[in-house]
C-alpha cells in the first residue's frame, strides 16, 4: 500500500479497491459521487471534511488492509 500517499487522488484509491467506497460513507464523503474525485487529493479531501490528513490516511490504508480479498 506503499503506492498511496496523501497525494494520491481519491479517484485513484476507489478505481484500485472500489469496496474503499464504504470507507468514504462511513465519513460522509460521498466521493463516489462527487465529479472532484478526479483530482481531489487524500490531503485535500481530509482537509475539507475536517479530518487530519495523515490519520485519515492511516486510517484509510488499515482499512484496506483489512477489507481486501
Amino acid at each position: 500500500m506503499k503506492e498511496i500517499d496523501l497525494k494520491t487522488t481519491i479517484q485513484s484509491v476507489l478505481r484500485k479497491y472500489p469496496f474503499t467506497q464504504k470507507f468514504f460513507n462511513s465519513r460522509n464523503m460521498y466521493c463516489n459521487v462527487c465529479s472532484c474525485k478526479k483530482h481531489e487529493t487524500i490531503y485535500m479531501a481530509a482537509i475539507n471534511y475536517g479530518y487530519d490528513p495523515e490519520q485519515f490516511l492511516n486510517e484509510l490504508k488499515l482499512f484496506i488492509e483489512n477489507n481486501k480479498k
